[in-house]
């Protein structure tokens, strides 16, 4: 198992052995890496590459991992490579983060090839519920805590700072201890249906605004029905604000 930092460096566990009777002033030749210690290296290293990308595209920061490699035991008949590996996967995403699978080949040739599966542990700090929140409440900082969890095995996007949650409800009720998923919020409600609107227009630079009627309820930046009361025609328009939508243009 091998443990990184955000700084991407991987500590590797020393193990020191002490030879006795060992012959004097006889300098002993390191043996050359077999197979699996050389996919291995080139994993270990392909892999935290590939957690680094991640972590740069996501905004992750002092975030730790450590990753277990699982090498399969038929290389420990195969010669040493002695020509560069070519290793291939997929892009890594954070629902892979448990299960990231690399060919592994040796050489263009490819005298042989394996499939390694790597798994790694993810430890980031994130917003954690710090006490159990009802389905519909809004959420506020001291309803929260930041926490290193680990976030490989999370079937959503965890929120990175308290202030992302802002102004938002939670769809469901929400366990203390577990990290706040976006997909656990929702914006509040900002328009009800059948409740009067402003429909604000915006046409070559003119705004115009005129009166309507929601005919569904919306969220912030939700596209909603609404009908103009004074055309009576039924538009798209986009909420904006409480009890305000706006639409591209034309006329309403």
């Amino acid at each position: 198992m091998y443990t990184a930092a955000a700084v991407r460096k991987v500590f590797f566990r020393i193990l020191t052995t002490v030879l006795f009777s060992a012959p004097p002033l006889v300098a002993a030749h390191p043996s050359p890496p077999t197979a699996r210690q050389q996919i291995n290296e080139q994993v270990v290293h392909l892999a935290g590459e590939a957690i680094a990308g991640l972590a740069q595209r996501a905004s992750w920061h002092d975030y730790r991992y450590t990753l277990n490699v699982l090498i399969p035991g038929s290389v420990a008949a195969l010669p040493a490579c002695s020509q560069p590996l070519r290793l291939s996967g997929e892009p890594l995403q954070q629902k892979n983060l448990a299960r990231q699978r690399y060919r592994v080949a040796c050489g263009s040739g490819a005298s042989w090839q394996v499939l390694v599966t790597v798994k790694a542990d993810l430890y980031l700090p994130v917003a954690m519920v710090a006490r159990e929140i009802a389905r519909g409440e809004a959420i506020t900082a001291d309803k929260l805590v930041m926490k290193r969890y680990n976030i490989s095995n999370l079937s959503g996007d965890p929120l990175l700072s308290v202030g992302d949650a802002a102004g938002r409800l939670a769809k469901r009720t929400l366990r203390p201890g577990k990290p706040l998923l976006r997909k656990q919020l929702q914006q509040p409600l900002l328009v009800k249906r059948g409740a009067a609107v402003t429909i604000v227009s915006q046409t070559d630079g003119i705004s115009a605004q005129t009166a309507g009627v929601a005919l569904k309820e919306g969220r912030l930046q939700e596209s909603i029905k609404v009908q103009n009361s004074s055309s009576e025609r039924v538009i798209d328009a986009i909420v904006v604000g409480p009890g305000r939508v706006s639409v591209g243009g034309g006329t309403q």
